[in-house]
């Protein structure tokens, strides 16, 4: 079948990105060896001292620093080291800002800044906090009278390690086609001062439940400035961001890396801590940590231990792990042992949001062993809204969502019927939307649990607007094994199908998704007038799928399991009693569907007590 090949061909396709980025990642390591490599750079150049207490007319050495940035970064040539010496708090910190050479090392003289703390969250990873020091390598821009109020400007082969930097008129540090960086281990903090947009969401139609009809947000989203802002615009780059300390912002993101133009880059991002980073009114959004692709970009990044807690703030949209492709860019991303605790703001927060804006892009991305818990929106997000072939593939793996804190209702032809006008933004555990013409939207997930989803555990919405493209959405696939979406408001699992689709699949096995406390357990549901599918195969059990049930589909405040427009596979699964579905429990509309409830198991199954595991160290 023409699915088959098409979700063989993306898996494959995803698979291949992962394993060139595996190796990518594992001959940096080798040919580095660790940090050892900046080490042999600096090998032979000159080590030049800077100091905010220092006396006027030194001459950069240890015993008589400079006392400027602009006096460093004049004396100091490509392949040197600069050494910002602690001072005591009450000394202002080093103004003005540096642009590094080609090759240079910035350093956080004395004793490390940062040290280990407790996890934030039991079995999660331990996050760097401030040393509590009475000196410090302090240094800042003020204005944007140098590097646009950059406190770093980072060059080729350049690292940043150790420093305290606070209070940046615009960026913390930041990097514009700077080849080969290694950002490691600095406490950055009341960045973007100016409230100047760094990071701006594409371009992207919003969902709604009317047929055939979206909101464009055609100008896209500005949101402030990043703590640390990579950008490759035609190079091929190599970043490691890792375990910094980015807390107690004014106006921006905390980690943003964006490919545009022909950029090619791979980065790691792991073990940082990003918290307090409210959003002002300058901007629109705040992501803590945003990855983004447009023109003909690719980025491969690796997310692993990091931590985003208490940001957002009174009515923000605020978007703690943002995956943003467009255009015709590629990004493969894996995020791992991810701790997101307590978003801050209004219906639009989210702990994970991969919204694919516009074109063709192509998206990847797997979360695994992690962990996000309380949120007022949607927890987490894929949105498909690509107008020319656009692929999305979100997988999750051990992965456990707790409590949303916000129901924005479901529409008037749901069960039960609501007001909502929109799926987007309603406090779903995870929200899937299908928008743009010959979009291929794909979701596999595997031991995890999703509890205390305060309207949906998941939705998936397909509707396409005329405007986004001259097809319909084309294939919607679905793999659920193992897991537990339980006790949701409305619905566990819902597919909601507005508009024409080609092919749906979606096969779930060994899974709970018992209990709606106000609706339907589970739904597979197209509107009559408007919608239809080409090729739908819906196999909870004993279909053509291969799905061998095992699933518990019981305890639905409505019904346990209802079908409109849809013929559903439901065989081998426990019905909450001996003696299979109860009656009335069970719904297909209208005549000539049917939902196949045979071979009922007389026993409960394991029903995904297996998985969701909290996120671990390994």
């Amino acid at each position: 079948m023409k699915l088959d090949r098409t979700v063989t061909a993306v898996f494959k396709l995803g698979c291949a990105a992962a394993a060139l980025f595996s190796c990518s990642i594992s001959r940096a390591d080798d040919a580095n060896g660790g940090d050892r490599w900046v080490d042999r750079l600096f090998a032979g150049h000159h080590t030049w001292h800077v100091s905010a207490s220092a006396a006027a007319g030194g001459d950069g050495s240890a015993g008589a620093p400079f006392n400027s940035l602009a006096r460093v970064q004049q004396a100091s040539g490509p392949g040197d080291a600069i050494v910002v010496d602690p001072s005591p708090v009450s000394v202002p910190p080093l103004d003005g800002g540096i642009a590094l050479k080609p090759g240079q090392r910035l350093i956080g003289g004395g004793p490390p800044v940062l040290k280990l703390a407790d996890p934030l969250a039991p079995g999660g990873p331990q996050v760097v906090v401030a040393a509590g020091l009475s000196s410090l390598p302090r240094i800042t821009n003020t204005s944007n009278a140098s590097n646009a109020g950059d406190a770093v400007e980072l060059a080729d082969h350049t690292a940043v390690e150790n420093l305290v930097i606070a209070g940046a008129y615009r960026g913390g540090i930041y990097g514009l086609d700077a080849v080969d960086v290694t950002l490691r281990r600095n406490d950055v903090s009341g960045h973007n001062t100016s409230g100047t947009t760094g990071f701006v969401v594409q371009h992207f139609y919003l969902e709604s439940y009317t047929p055939f009809v979206a909101n464009d947000v055609a100008a896209g989203i500005p949101a402030g400035w990043a703590a640390i802002l990579i950008d490759a615009t035609t190079v091929k780059t190599h970043v490691s961001i890792t375990e910094n300390y980015i807390h107690d912002g004014f106006c921006g993101d905390g980690i943003d890396i964006r490919g545009s133009g022909t950029g090619d880059i791979t980065a790691e991002v792991d073990g940082n801590l990003v918290t307090r980073l409210p959003q002002c009114s300058k901007v629109r959004t705040m992501e803590g940590i945003g990855t983004q692709v447009t023109g003909t970009s690719t980025l491969r990044v690796s997310l692993d231990r990091n931590t985003e807690a208490d940001n957002g703030s009174a009515g923000a949209n605020a978007d703690s792990l943002f995956v943003n492709p467009a255009e015709a860019g590629t990004l493969i991303q894996t995020i791992d042992h991810n701790v997101y605790l307590n978003g801050m703001g209004g219906a639009s927060t989210n702990g994970m949001e991969l919204i694919l804006s516009n074109g063709s892009a192509y998206a990847w991305l797997k979360i695994s062993n992690s962990f996000f818990q309380t949120n007022p929106g949607d927890m987490l997000e894929e949105f498909n809204r690509g107008e020319a072939g656009s692929t999305t593939v979100l997988i999750l793996d051990h992965v456990v969502v707790q409590n949303t804190t916000y129901t924005g209702g479901i529409p008037s032809y749901a069960n039960p019927p609501g007001t909502a006008t929109t799926p987007d933004n309603t406090g779903e555990c995870l929200g899937i939307g299908s928008v743009g013409a010959n979009d291929v939207t794909i979701l596999q997930m595997v031991d995890s649990q999703f509890s205390g989803c305060d309207n949906n555990g998941i939705e998936v919405t397909n509707n396409h607007p005329p405007a986004d493209g001259v097809a319909n959405p084309h294939t919607i696939y679905m793999d659920i094994q193992r897991s537990k979406i339980t006790g949701s408001r409305y619905y566990n699992l819902w597919i909601n199908n507005v508009t024409p689709l080609t092919d749906l699949k979606v096969r779930v096995q060994d899974s709970d998704l018992s209990g709606s406390t106000s609706g339907v357990a589970i739904g597979f549901d197209q509107q009559e007038a408007t919608a239809s599918t080409l090729s739908p195969l819906v196999d909870l059990g004993g279909g053509a799928l291969g799905s061998d049930g095992r699933n518990c589909i019981s305890g639905g405040a409505i019904y346990d399991l209802e079908a409109t427009g849809y013929n559903v596979a439901a065989r081998h699964n426990w019905w909450g009693a001996a003696t299979g579905p109860r009656t009335g429990k069970v719904s297909a509309t209208p005549a000539g569907f049917s939902i196949d409830t045979g071979s009922a198991l007389t026993q409960k199954p394991l029903c995904g007590s297996s998985g969701g595991k909290r996120p671990r160290d390994e």
